[in-house]
C-alpha cells in the first residue's frame, strides 16, 4: 500500500541521498494498470440475482428480493464499498466491505440493512483458519478504528481511555495522547438443536413445534429427525479494558464482513496475499533509478580542465561554475608558460544504456502484471477491429480473478441479505424495491400469510419467510450503459436501412438520455404503420369479456372477504358472551354450594345443643349413636342442582348467513 502511495525507493538508499542532497525521483508506472482493472469493474458492475430453489419459493416473491437488494444498494452507496474493496485487493492483495444495521431515521424504529465501505484494510483482522474464498466459514473477525480522544468522551462519556502500558504487557497501540483504539469483534458460536422434518415436506425445529402446541396448532407426522449445531453470531465492541457495547446476537447465520482476494498462495501453512504491484515494485525500482540518474546527468554543470595558475586571479568567476555567466576571465598562460584556455567537457550527454535500462524496466513492469500498452489503448501493429479486441482480451484476461474474487464477495453478501432481510422485516408493512431502470415501486409483505406470494384481486402480498431462495451474480454493463448500447446499434442499423426509422423510432428515441427524448418518442410512436399501432393496442388491451369477468370476481371476493370479518366479529363477540356466562354460572354454583354447606352447619350445631340438653337423660352409648346419626344425615343431604350449561343452538341462530361456497353461475369459467 506504502509502494502505490508513492514510497518506492529503500528507506536506507533514501537517506543516504537526502544527505548528499543528491534527487530520489518516483515515476510510477503501476498504478494506471490498477486504475485499469478498478474502473473496467465500475463500467461492468456485479449485480445481485436471486432467484428460487424450492417448491416453497415463488418468482415473483424472488423478484421482491431483487428489488430489495437494489434498494439497499441504492440506499447505502454499495459501489463505493465494492470499488474501495477491489482497488485496496489490486494493490496490497485484499480489501474490505461490511453490511451493518441502523434505524432508518432519527424518529424510527424500523432498521435496515446498508454497506459500508472499509478504507483501509489494514485494521481487520480476518479469521486465519477461513478457507473459502469468500470468506462464508469464518468465525472470528475484528475491526478496529483510532478515534480522536475528544470524540471517545463524546461517544462514551462513561468509559475510560485506557493506557495499555500502564497494564506492562508491551501493547501501546491502543491509546496515545490524541487518539483511543476502538475495536468490535464477530464471532460465531453454536448452540445444539434439533431438526425434524415433517410427512408436509417442511423442516421445523423442536421450538418451534414446542410453539405450536402450546397454541393449540396441530403438527404433521414427524418422519425423520436430526441432531446439529446452529450457527449464532455475537457481536461486541470494546477499548483495551472493557466492553463499550455489551455482546448481543446478530440476525443470519454469517458474519457480514466480506473479503476482496488478489493473489492468494499457502506457502507450508503460511498465507500469503499478494496484489498487481507485488510483483512488478522491482522494475519499478530500476526504472526510478534510472529515471534520477538521466535526470542528476542533466543537473550537472559541464566540466572544466584548467591548468594550475590559469583561474587563481579569477577565483569569483570560476566557483560554482553552473551560474549563469556571460564572461569567464583567466590568465592565458599557465605556470609553464603554454598559452592555452581551460577546455570545456559537456555532462549532459545521456549514456545509451541509461535509456535502454528504462525501457526494458518498463517492460518488465508490463510483464510482471500482464498487461501491456494495447491493454491501455496504445496503438500498436494490429489494424483490425478484431485483432485489437484480441490484443486487450490478453491484458483483461491476466487480471480477471480480480473481478471474480468481487463478484464471490458480492454473490456471499447475497446470501446474506436474503438470508437477514426476512428477520429485518418482521411485520406486516410496505416497502420500497427498485427495478432495472431505478424505477422505485412499493410492496405489501405480510410474514405471517402461509405461502410466498398471494393475489387478492389486484394487490399482491408477499412472505418473504417462506422457501429457499439461491443467490448468483451477473457481470455486466448497467442499465445506463445498455440503453446507450442499444441505441449506438439502431443508429447503425438507421444508416443501412434509413426505412427502418418509420418502424423502431420510437424505440430509438426512447433509449435516449437527452431532455425530450420521451416526447420525440411518444411522437414517432403516433407516426407507426396501422398495422404495428393495432398489434400494439391489442396488446395493451385485453377482451371486455374477460374483464368484465375478472371485474365480478373481484366483486364477490370482496363480498366474501366482508362477510368473512363480520362473521368473525360476531364470533367473537358471541364467544365472549358464552364465557361471560359460564363465569356467572360457575359462581352461582359455589354460592350454592357455599349455601347448602352453611345449612349443614347450622343443622349440626342444633343437633349439638339438643344433645346437650338431652345429654343428662342418655349415657354414653347412646350419645355416640346419636353423633353418628347427625354426622351422616348431614353428609346424606343431597346438594341443590347446578344449572344447566348455555345450550348453543340460539347463538348459531346468531350467526350470519353462510358464504357461497362457488361462484355464481355467470362467473364459473
Amino acid at each position: 500500500m506504502k509502494f502505490s502511495a508513492g514510497e518506492q525507493w529503500d528507506e536506507k538508499d533514501l537517506k543516504a541521498r537526502e544527505t548528499d542532497g543528491r534527487p530520489a525521483l518516483v515515476v510510477d508506472k503501476v498504478n494506471q494498470y490498477v486504475k485499469q482493472v478498478v474502473n473496467d469493474s465500475r463500467q461492468n458492475r456485479p449485480g445481485i440475482k436471486v432467484r428460487p430453489v424450492d417448491s416453497g419459493a415463488d418468482v415473483e416473491t424472488a423478484e421482491v428480493f431483487n428489488g430489495l437488494i437494489r434498494h439497499v444498494e441504492d440506499n447505502s452507496n454499495s459501489d463505493t464499498a465494492f470499488d474501495t474493496a477491489l482497488e485496496c485487493a489490486a494493490k496490497g492483495g485484499f480489501g474490505f466491505f461490511r453490511i451493518i444495521r441502523q434505524y432508518s431515521g432519527t424518529n424510527s424504529f424500523q432498521q435496515e440493512l446498508c454497506f459500508k465501505r472499509i478504507r483501509n484494510p489494514l485494521t481487520v483482522l480476518f479469521d486465519p483458519d477461513c478457507q473459502e474464498p469468500d470468506g462464508s466459514d469464518a468465525k472470528r473477525v475484528y475491526i478496529w478504528e483510532d478515534m480522536p480522544e475528544a470524540d471517545f468522551k463524546a461517544t462514551y462519556p462513561k468509559a475510560k481511555p485506557v493506557d495499555w502500558e500502564s497494564i506492562d504487557n508491551g501493547k501501546t497501540d491502543w491509546y496515545n495522547e490524541k487518539k483511543v483504539r476502538v475495536a468490535e469483534c464477530y464471532w460465531v458460536e453454536t448452540e445444539a438443536t434439533t431438526m425434524h422434518l415433517l410427512a408436509d415436506g417442511s423442516v421445523v425445529s423442536q421450538e418451534e413445534i414446542d410453539q405450536a402446541k402450546a397454541e393449540g396448532i396441530q403438527i404433521p407426522e414427524i418422519i425423520e429427525t436430526r441432531e446439529m449445531d446452529k450457527p449464532v453470531v455475537k457481536w461486541a465492541k470494546f477499548n483495551g479494558e472493557e466492553y463499550l457495547k455489551e455482546p448481543q446476537t446478530e440476525p443470519g447465520k454469517w458474519i457480514p464482513v466480506f473479503p476482496v482476494w488478489g493473489n492468494e498462495t499457502d506457502i507450508e501453512g503460511k498465507i500469503i496475499h499478494t496484489g498487481m504491484i507485488h510483483a512488478a515494485k522491482d522494475a519499478q525500482r530500476l526504472y526510478n533509478y534510472a529515471r534520477t540518474a538521466t535526470a542528476e546527468r542533466l543537473s550537472k554543470p559541464g566540466v572544466y580542465i584548467a591548468a594550475v595558475g590559469q583561474v587563481e586571479s579569477y577565483v569569483e568567476d570560476w566557483d560554482g561554475s553552473n551560474r549563469n555567466v556571460a564572461v569567464k576571465r583567466y590568465d592565458p598562460i599557465d605556470v609553464n608558460g603554454t598559452p592555452m584556455p581551460p577546455p570545456r567537457f559537456d555532462g549532459t550527454d545521456i549514456p545509451s544504456s541509461l535509456v535502454q535500462d528504462m525501457q526494458i524496466s518498463e517492460h518488465d513492469i508490463q510483464g510482471s502484471l500482464g498487461m501491456y500498452n494495447a491493454s491501455l489503448g496504445e496503438k500498436s501493429n494490429e489494424k483490425s477491429g478484431k485483432a485489437i479486441m484480441a490484443r486487450q482480451r490478453e491484458g483483461d484476461m491476466a487480471n480477471f480473478h480480480y473481478h471474480d474474487n468481487l463478484a464471490r464477495a458480492i454473490r456471499h453478501a447475497g446470501r446474506y441479505l436474503v438470508d437477514v432481510l426476512p428477520q429485518i422485516y418482521e411485520s406486516k408493512k410496505v416497502i420500497r424495491v427498485l427495478g432495472l431502470d431505478g424505477k422505485a415501486e412499493m410492496v405489501d409483505i405480510d410474514p405471517t400469510q402461509e405461502v410466498a406470494h398471494q393475489k387478492l384481486g389486484a394487490k399482491s402480498i408477499y412472505n418473504l419467510n417462506v422457501g429457499e431462495y439461491d443467490v448468483s451474480v451477473s457481470v455486466g454493463p448497467s442499465y445506463t450503459t445498455q440503453r446507450q448500447e442499444a441505441a449506438d446499434a439502431m443508429g447503425q442499423m438507421f444508416q443501412g436501412n434509413p426505412a427502418l426509422m418509420q418502424v423502431i423510432g420510437d424505440l430509438y428515441f426512447r433509449n435516449m438520455d437527452f431532455p425530450g427524448a420521451e416526447e420525440m418518442a411518444d411522437r414517432m410512436k403516433l407516426m407507426l404503420p396501422p398495422p404495428i399501432q393495432e398489434a400494439e393496442k391489442s396488446k395493451g388491451e385485453e377482451n371486455p369479456e374477460v374483464q368484465q369477468v375478472i371485474q365480478q370476481a373481484e366483486q364477490v371476493i370482496a363480498q366474501k372477504d366482508e362477510l368473512m370479518q363480520g362473521a368473525v366479529q360476531k364470533i367473537e363477540e358471541l364467544m365472549q358472551q358464552v364465557q361471560q356466562m359460564q363465569d356467572e354460572r360457575e359462581i352461582k354454583a359455589g354460592e350454592l354450594k357455599l349455601k347448602s354447606r352453611e345449612i349443614g352447619v347450622k343443622e349440626y350445631d342444633a343437633e349439638t345443643k339438643r344433645a346437650q340438653v338431652l345429654a343428662p337423660a342418655f349415657g354414653p352409648e347412646q350419645i355416640q349413636a346419636l353423633v353418628m346419626q347427625t354426622l351422616q344425615d348431614i353428609f346424606n343431604q343431597p346438594v341443590q342442582q347446578m344449572p344447566e350449561p348455555i345450550p348453543m343452538a340460539p347463538l348459531m341462530e346468531m350467526m350470519p348467513e353462510p358464504m357461497p361456497e362457488q361462484l355464481p353461475p355467470e362467473l364459473s369459467m
